[in-house]
């Protein structure tokens, strides 16, 4: 039996990398080599995408230099930086130049998919109820945590999950992207949808899937954070996404 790639996810804004640690629990039952990582413009004032994508490259790296594939999932915001990140890292792109390992296709769940000379504030055209942004300290603040998060998780879950979050980076959310990476993915590229996600609404989600093209799409009657609420049923998604990319 052939080696199953590695799945490298990227928690969105607010999150810290141990909101995943129930789906990667599952994802290595399942026989999946997997991992989570936090975005740094977490709490961070001063970081921007810039240092998201960086920070991204660096962590796949060491895979490729092993010669893995990498399956790569980012979860809401991190649908920005991971655009640019995954650019001229397609595994069929790195065969053709006689390198090993690569990204074996992207699986953005519930994830902004950003278009070039968009930045997020424009994507959800201006700020929510339950964003509260402090322009002096250059962070945005959040409110209603389990409506627009955790509506479907476990009380208790919903509740250790908040206690660990964090302010997001205004800069990053006021920046642009300039490479459109998801382009290079034809036919391996995913999206989960999710039914009761507040965060992005299924017709934001529904408008990001329109405008750029075709994805596998699997569909969840869950909230913002299947990863906790459906973890079971979220690694079956994964596992058939991967499987058509691997038939691709």
């Amino acid at each position: 039996m052939s080696e199953k790639p590695t799945i490298v996810i990227f928690s969105g804004a607010f999150h810290q990398a141990s909101c995943m640690d129930i789906f990667i629990k599952h994802l290595r039952a399942a026989g999946f080599p997997a991992e989570a990582h936090a975005l740094k413009t977490v709490g961070n004032a001063s970081a921007g995408i810039d240092d998201d994508v960086a920070y991204m490259k660096s962590v796949l790296k060491p895979h490729f230099d092993a010669g893995k594939d990498v399956v790569f999932i980012p979860h809401s915001f991190a649908g920005f930086p991971t655009t640019v990140a995954i650019s001229g890292l397609d595994k069929r792109s790195r065969e053709a130049n006689g390198k090993k390992g690569g990204v074996l296709g992207v699986i953005y769940m519930a994830a902004f998919i950003p278009t070039v000379d968009e930045t997020l504030y424009q994507a959800i055209h201006g700020w929510q109820s339950w964003h509260i942004p402090k322009d002096d300290e250059g962070l945005l603040y959040t409110c209603d945590h389990v409506e627009t998060f955790y509506a479907d998780c476990d009380p208790a879950i919903a509740e250790e999950m908040i206690s660990t979050l964090q302010p997001h980076s205004l800069k990053a959310l006021n920046t642009t992207v300039d490479v459109l990476g998801w382009k290079e993915y034809e036919g391996r590229r995913g999206y989960i949808r999710c039914l009761q996600d507040q965060a992005i609404p299924l017709v934001g989600q529904d408008l990001l899937l329109r405008r750029s093209g075709v994805w596998d799409i699997k569909t969840m009657d869950a909230s913002h954070s299947p990863f906790l609420s459906q973890p079971e049923q979220l690694t079956k998604n994964v596992e058939d996404i991967i499987a058509a990319f691997e038939k691709s």
